[in-house]
């Protein structure tokens, strides 16, 4: 007995010497405002909806909105936390910096542009000069690609004049020319959707991410347009807008997205950051049409015998 007590007395002095380790509060609790590119939004509310799930104190807002303005406000200090397609430019950062701010940029997924055609368009097949040339302009009819095509005038739709969609043909697929001035732009990718639908002769231009969604109706997008298959080369193999073929670069118009986190202590931006950079936030990616930015290895053991 005094053999027990003494080993109980002796765990209760460890116990009380050991140091507790403090929870950061400050990371899971509160409010914050949070601006993303509607090209990807239903996968950030997806990250939302399951952060604020397990972290019951804190409260995110998303504001749904094009690159520009996401960028706008957090140059003003209005939000400190934005999606963005790109690394923030060395005057950004100044900018940052100048008001006291920290400058965080975390790589959260691989996205990639997708173009839809309407489900009676009988070629969904496309090489990378027949979108660049339908984008610059410089192809206007659907039988200038396909002799014999009776669809007429091509019709380009974009999911917002401002959006990062816009942005990435201007800079990664028309550059050194200019974006075709006849193109046209909606609100957000789910009126592409609605639009591409109704008009035969239309290529909507959105993000990958919204391929696998449902619409308002719960109808699958996939079952009201028809994904672009894009081919690097005539002679080389077609791939679509789908999460392997973005990891594996063998669709070409793919992006990176990352969060721009800029208020200068361990808060609830960063809390949500390190959340959908971690674990958890990355196997959200994983379940959707894009790409996480931290691919884990899966070891598979095959016997020579079954």
């Amino acid at each position: 007995m005094k053999k027990i007590l003494g080993i109980s007395i002796l765990l209760l002095l460890l116990s009380a010497c050991t140091p507790r380790v403090e929870v950061d509060h400050r990371m899971h609790e509160g409010y914050i405002d949070f601006y993303c590119d509607d090209s990807y939004a239903n996968i950030l509310q997806q990250q939302v909806f399951v952060f604020t799930r397990t972290n019951p104190g804190a409260f995110v807002s998303m504001t749904t909105s094009t690159e520009r303005e996401a960028l706008e406000a957090l140059l003003a200090d209005s939000v400190r936390l934005i999606t963005m397609t790109r690394r923030l430019s060395k005057g950004e950062k100044n900018r940052i910096l100048e008001n006291q701010l920290n400058c965080n940029e975390t790589h959260i997924a691989v996205d990639a542009i997708a173009f839809v055609v309407n489900k009676n368009n009988p070629d969904s097949v496309l090489t990378t000069d027949h979108i660049r040339a339908i984008l610059t302009g410089e192809v206007t009819q659907w039988s200038e690609i396909f002799p014999g095509s009776k669809l007429g005038k091509i019709q380009v739709i974009f999911d917002n004049r401002n959006s990062s969609t816009v942005q990435y043909a201007v800079d990664s697929i028309c550059a050194p020319d200019a974006l075709y001035n006849g193109v046209a732009a909606v609100e957000n990718c789910m009126q592409v959707v609605d639009e591409v639908s109704k008009r035969r002769n239309a290529i909507g231009v959105m993000g990958a991410s919204w391929v696998a969604a449902l619409d308002s109706a719960q109808v699958p997008v996939r079952e009201r347009v028809t994904p672009v298959r894009i081919k690097k080369s005539p002679d080389a193999q077609a791939y679509g807008p789908f999460q392997a073929y973005i990891a594996s670069a063998q669709y070409p118009y793919f992006r990176s997205i990352y969060l721009i986190n800029t208020e200068s202590n361990n808060g609830l931006c960063t809390g949500f950051t390190i959340f959908v950079a971690g674990q958890r936030g990355q196997k959200i990616f994983e379940k959707s049409n894009i790409s996480p930015a931290r691919i884990e290895e899966r070891v598979v053991n095959l016997k020579d015998e079954f």
